[in-house]
């Protein structure tokens, strides 16, 4: 058996991955990625007086690097998301962590 050597040369175009984030193609993937992020996010978000479920959305500019957000943008979203150490008289948790945004991130995945 005789074996076989491949040479392959890539010149890498720094400036194009550079930009890659910034397309519009690349943004217009990210956007849905989010958009299901949010349907997500609001289909599981606890509902008291709906104002945590009707504050998530996407942000409508990227970041310095091409990222886009999702956000719930309540004063106390932190909480709602990460709980706090408030317990009952019997030593219950008050307000238990519900990882609502972090739980829809994973659920909308994708092919990432």
């Amino acid at each position: 058996m005789s074996g076989t050597e491949v040479h392959i040369e890539v010149d890498i175009d720094d400036d194009a991955l550079h930009n890659l984030p910034y397309t519009r193609a690349v943004q217009d993937d990210l956007e849905r990625r989010m958009d299901r992020v949010v349907e997500t996010a609001q289909a599981i978000a606890p509902v008291d007086t709906g104002r945590y479920k009707a504050s998530i959305h996407r942000v409508p500019d990227h970041g310095v690097n091409g990222e886009v957000f999702v956000e719930a943008n309540v004063h106390y979203a932190i909480y709602v998301e990460h709980g706090t150490r408030q317990t009952d008289r019997h030593g219950r948790s008050i307000h238990p962590p519900r990882y609502t945004l972090s739980t829809a991130l994973d659920a909308a995945g994708g092919d990432h």
